[in-house]
């Protein structure tokens, strides 16, 4: 088999692959978004933390959290 072949062969393998997964996958996904029910561990992580996950963040709020994510990433970087 040339290697050509065996190129063309394995893009078209992952795109039937990727084809026959999507949907399931997709379904998935958008279920696990849009519900409102949060896990056991995630309530005690939003406990610990202080977050509602009713709420959204203003864009005051995001500012701080990612200049303290970034503040924390260059200090143990």
């Amino acid at each position: 088999m040339s290697s050509t072949l065996a190129g063309w062969l394995q893009v078209g393998l992952l795109v039937a692959a990727l084809a026959a997964c999507y949907v399931p996958l997709g379904n998935y996904i958008a279920k696990i978004f849009a519900t409102d029910k949060h896990w056991r561990v995630e309530r005690a992580i939003f406990k610990a933390t202080g977050i509602n996950p009713d709420v959204d963040q203003t864009w005051g709020q995001y500012l701080r959290s990612m200049l303290a994510f970034s503040a924390v990433s260059v200090l143990f970087l």
